[in-house]
């Protein structure tokens, strides 16, 4: 019987942190602009990935003079990087299409 009450705690502490998680990301989808922080957790990336991400595209973009398909949505007010969701959405997309690779600070297709 002690075994049962604990294991009915566990599971709803488990639900608990589940409603929270998908509350939180529910919460990022629907904010038109992320920033920094929050498009590293809506990604599932460390915010020094995200940046790599930003600083390889725009690196690609000085190396060549171009860059084929869509860059990173982003744009900065005071040295504060903000994302657009909509943009950020079709961008993976594109990344995800086009398979690309961020290696070396550049971009390869």
């Amino acid at each position: 019987m002690k075994a049962t009450h604990i294991t009915s705690i566990i599971c709803s502490l488990i639900i608990g942190a589940s409603f929270k998680y998908c509350r939180r990301t529910s919460e990022l989808i629907n904010s038109p602009l992320l920033n920094i922080k929050q498009a590293a957790e809506y990604l599932n990336l460390t915010e020094e990935q995200v940046t790599y991400i930003i600083q390889s595209e725009q690196n690609t973009l000085t190396k060549m003079g171009s860059f084929s398909g869509e860059m990173f949505p982003y744009f900065k007010i005071n040295n504060q990087i903000f994302i657009s969701t909509t943009d950020l959405t079709n961008w993976i997309k594109d990344a995800t299409t086009q398979r690309r690779e961020y290696t070396q600070g550049l971009v390869v297709h």
